[in-house]
């Protein structure tokens, strides 16, 4: 049996390194010459956007899935984007595996109606603001203004609260714009900052604020599933939940590191004052009860997404 995994990451990035690779060398250990993969990074059979239709088609079997980048068909599962609430990339990964997968919130709510099944998810550490050097950003106030690439939705609303305008684009062309100054900065984890190559044009970045994460997912049609044979179906479901933890200490572990890098290489780095972070924290605070209550107009269960995450986070936290 072939497997086709298909995202828009470079190949090199962390998310690979750390869980589409694992994933694969695991069950390839585990079947031997039953099973082999393709793997299609960096957009080779389409964009993020493109990846929800793609793996319900049957063109990737696997397909790299955010809620970002299909809001309109899955807006609840946006929750895990939201800032100031997950403090690690543990606390935001295990909570949305959790409302993801085995019958949670959002898999009834929106992967089983789309025909999709979560193998393993990701969301990385909380995101920072990375501006390039023309930006000339070393406070929270330096943000009024400024043009910054983010993921649709709730990142949206955050920017809006600093008073800075929110660019939606995919993540590749970031290097290209900020160059350019089609945008001032972008709001990212250090891990993507340097898989795509941002700490070469950075100017600054912050260190230990909370913009959110993006929650993605790795999934599978549910036709592709019940295709698979009994034994392949529990390796999958066993080594996705084994992926996704070790992903995120990873991610964990290698954002202090990173941090520093970006700081030798020249970038200066950041940690808002007391007083930025307690205004920011307030405005995050209206951001996620405003994505609420926008949900819950519309009919949706947004405040029940919010409720429910919050206690997953708070269940990870704990431990």
């Amino acid at each position: 049996m072939t497997i086709k995994i298909a995202d828009s990451l470079p190949a090199e990035h962390l998310i690979t390194k750390y869980t589409t690779n694992v994933f694969m060398e695991k069950l390839k250990a585990e079947f031997g010459d039953r099973i082999k993969f393709e793997h299609y990074p960096a957009q080779q059979l389409g964009k993020a956007s493109d990846m929800l239709t793609l793996t319900q088609a049957g063109i990737a079997d696997i397909g790299y899935i955010g809620p970002s980048y299909v809001s309109e068909k899955m807006p609840l599962s946006n929750v895990a984007d939201l800032p100031g609430i997950a403090s690690s990339s543990c606390e935001a990964t295990l909570a949305f595996y959790d409302l993801v997968t085995n019958g949670g919130m959002l898999d009834e709510a929106e992967f089983k109606p789309n025909g999709i099944r979560v193998i393993y998810n990701v969301a990385q550490a909380p995101y920072q603001a990375v501006f390039s050097k023309r930006a000339g950003v070393a406070k929270l106030a330096d943000f009024a203004g400024k043009k910054i690439r983010a993921n649709a939705g709730a990142m949206e609303l955050t920017l809006q609260s600093t008073a800075s305008t929110a660019v939606r684009m995919a993540p590749p062309e970031i290097f290209d714009a900020m160059s350019k100054g089609t945008v001032d900065g972008a709001l990212l984890p250090f891990a993507s900052m340097f898989s795509y190559g941002l700490d070469q044009i950075a100017g600054s970045s912050t260190q230990g604020a909370n913009f959110g994460t993006v929650g993605v997912t790795f999934s599978m049609s549910q036709a592709k599933w019940d295709a698979l044979p009994k034994d392949m179906q529990e390796a999958f479901a066993r080594v996705g939940r084994e992926v996704t933890e070790s992903g995120c200490h990873a991610f964990d572990v290698g954002e202090a590191e990173l941090a520093r890098k970006l700081a030798e290489e020249g970038a200066t780095v950041f940690k808002l004052s007391p007083e930025d972070t307690e205004a920011l924290n307030t405005k995050m605070e209206g951001v996620t009860t405003d994505w609420a209550k926008l949900l819950d107009g519309r009919g949706q269960k947004g405040s029940e997404a919010l409720s429910a995450y919050r206690e997953a986070v708070k269940a990870h936290a704990a431990h």
